[in-house]
C-alpha cells in the first residue's frame, strides 16, 4: 500500500492555511476524510473562526516510498 498524502488549504477567518496530512491518520482513508479532518483541527485551534474549504491535493507521499509495503493503521477508538 502506498501512503498518500494531502494538503488541504482552508481560509481562517480570511486568511489562507494550509493542513499537511498523511494516511497513516488512523483517521485519513481518502481526500474527503483529510479535509474533514482538517477542518476540526483547525475548529480546535480556532473555536470562534469562519472556517472555509478552498482545495485539497492529493500525491503519493515520498517519504514512504522507499518501504516496499506499509499495512493501513488499524481504527483505534479511545
Amino acid at each position: 500500500m502506498s501512503v498518500m498524502a494531502y494538503e488541504v488549504t482552508l481560509k481562517i477567518d480570511g486568511t489562507n492555511s494550509i493542513v499537511t496530512l498523511d494516511d497513516t491518520y488512523p483517521a485519513v482513508r481518502d481526500w474527503v476524510t483529510a479535509t474533514e479532518f482538517a477542518i476540526h483541527l483547525a475548529l480546535h485551534d480556532h473555536p470562534d473562526a469562519v472556517v472555509d474549504f478552498m482545495d485539497c491535493a492529493e500525491y503519493e507521499h515520498e517519504e514512504y516510498t522507499k518501504w516496499g509495503y506499509i499495512h493501513e493503521a488499524p481504527l483505534t477508538l479511545q
